[in-house]
Parts: C-alpha cells; structure tokens; sequence
C-alpha cells in the first residue's frame, strides 16, 4: 500500500511542478501575458486572448472581450472595435478635414486598423487616401481580420485607397507628393520603441511642413495627456518652432476617465469657432465641437512650458517615463 502511497505523492509533485511551470511561463516568463497587455490596458473583466505573435516591431496580441476585437501592440492598445473607437476616428480625422482647403489626397500615418481610414472615404472630394503602417501584421488584420474588416467598412480594400508598409518617416523622406490633410495616429514612444521619437521631432515636422500643401492641415495623436501635460505641450511647441499654427484641443472620455490630446497643424491661422463639420457625424456635435476647444485648465499651457523634441534627444521619452 505504500508503495502505491508514494507513485501517488511523486504524480502529484510532477503535476503540481507542471503546473508552476506553466503559470510561470504564462505569467512572468516568455509567453507572459504582461509581455503582450500591460495591466493598466487590460480589460476590466474576463477577456480571452485569440492569438499572440511577435514581429520585427512589436508584440501583438489579439484579444476577445466581450464580443468586441482589441489589438495590442506592446502591451497598449492600437485599436478596437469598441465604441470609443468610433469617437477617437471622428476626433483624430474630421477636424483637419474641416480645416483644411480641400479634400483630395489625405496621408495617414499609423492608419493599421483601417477606421481612420474609413472616416476619410466619407468625403466624397477624396480622390486618393495613402495609408502607411510599419507592421504588416498590423495592416493585414485591417484588411483580412472580419470583425476589424466589418467595424471599418473595409476601408483598407477600398480602391482610392493605398496601403504602404514603411516607417512613416521613412516614407514621408522618400514621397515627392503633397497632401491636403496629414493624419498622425501613433502611440508615445517608449524605452521598447525608441525610435517614435523621430515622428514627433521638429525635423521631421519640417518635412511635413514641405509635404503639406498651402491651405492644408494637420492632426497629430498626443496621447491621454492628463496625467502628462507636459507631453502635449512639448508637441505643440515643436510643432510651432517647425513653422505651423497650433490650435491644441482635447477629447474626454467620460466613461474611461481618459482625457484625450490632439493639435491641429496648418500653414495659416485657424479660429476655433470657425471649423463646421462637412459630413454628418454621431458624435462631434456643435456643442462637443466647442467643448472640445475649450482647454481645461491642466492642459493649457499658460507659460508656454514644453520641450522641443529633435532627432538628437529624448525630450518626449523622459516625459513618459517620468509619469509612469
């Protein structure tokens, strides 16, 4: 009987050590979790991870929750088929397309998930929309994934539409085209992806400058600015030491308590109360549009405080990493 007492204590400990070795792998070794979604981006609930991959550039993970598709990259969200996704879209292209001139040839830089895209198709003067994104996984769920390719109207397919898969510098570098409207949607850089910091830089600013046609305009991402002001403020004075009018505004998004950053870049000066939206939108109402461009008193920046990002520092990088 012992003899059986012991093979059943030895299954039990190889088992068990299975076990450990398994939530450890899971967890805090190489297939962590935390590899691919930070805490802070996680759903609130249970949620279940579909697939996980690495390439050149990032960790992606694609996750269910709740029937809604959610991609990460580098353990931040990219882009989801959630509601607020339609409202960053709406924020992030409608107010350059008011803005500008006209409506023909739009660039967007970081446009993966194709909803971007599918708010500048509504546009009937658009004649040619230029997509770049610099991972093709990124590009290929917009095209290929049918929940994304659903939520974005498959935008990335449509025929005006052009996809490129480049670092949006090196394009932009390399592009003798101008463009009415410039789309800048990409996440802060970070110690894992250094090299974002050249998208936000005065040089490159200076580019786009040359790239933008004389009555264009310009929208540029600036991350969920509230707990770091200093980020937005350093995006709009390299914007402004590079040549453009800046007009700061901000999206607050009162379910997730997140306060949304964008600046609108153009070549002339540009009054708030002047920008009427040109299609129908659900959510950028008269009222949301003024709001919008009333700067609540942690966003503006009375002292004109911000640093100047350039190819040569980190100025953006050490305002993350002094946040977090």
């Amino acid at each position: 009987m012992s003899q059986w007492i012991w093979m059943a204590v030895g299954a039990g400990l190889v088992l068990s050590i299975e076990g450990l070795y398994l939530i450890y792998w899971r967890y805090l070794g190489s297939g962590s979790v935390r590899d691919y979604i930070n805490e802070d981006q996680a759903p609130e609930g249970k949620y279940r991870i579909l697939r996980k991959m690495k390439t050149p550039n990032q960790r992606i993970a694609l996750v269910d929750y709740r029937g809604e598709m959610w991609i990460y990259g580098n353990g931040d969200v990219m882009f989801s088929t959630t509601e607020d996704e339609h409202m960053y879209a709406e924020v992030m292209v409608h107010i350059p397309m008011a803005a500008a001139g006209k409506r023909k040839k739009i660039l967007i830089i970081g446009g993966g998930g194709g909803v971007t895209t599918r708010e500048a198709l509504r546009y009937s003067e658009v004649e040619e929309i230029t997509t770049v994104d610099v991972d093709d996984v990124m590009l290929d769920f917009g095209k290929n994934l049918d929940a994304l390719v659903k939520f974005n109207k498959g935008s990335l397919n449509h025929p005006k539409v052009k996809t490129v898969i480049e670092d949006g510098r090196s394009f932009v570098e390399r592009a003798p085209a101008k463009w009415d409207v410039i789309i800048i949607d990409i996440p802060e850089p970070t110690n894992g992806c250094p090299q974002l910091s050249r998208l936000f830089s005065w040089e490159f600013y200076g580019l786009l400058k040359e790239r933008l046609e004389p009555n264009g305009a310009i929208s540029v991402a600036c991350s969920t600015s509230s707990w770091m002001p200093e980020y937005f403020w350093s995006i709009q004075e390299t914007l402004k030491k590079a040549g453009f009018h800046v007009l700061p505004y901000h999206n607050f998004v009162l379910e997730d308590g997140e306060d949304w950053g964008f600046c609108l870049a153009t070549l002339f000066s540009v009054q708030a109360d002047s920008l009427r939206m040109l299609v129908s939108t659900q959510y950028l109402t008269p009222e949301k549009l003024k709001d919008m461009f009333h700067m609540p008193y942690y966003f503006v920046n009375r002292h004109q405080k911000g640093k100047i990002q350039t190819d040569r520092n980190t100025a953006l990088l050490d305002i993350v990493n002094d946040a977090f």
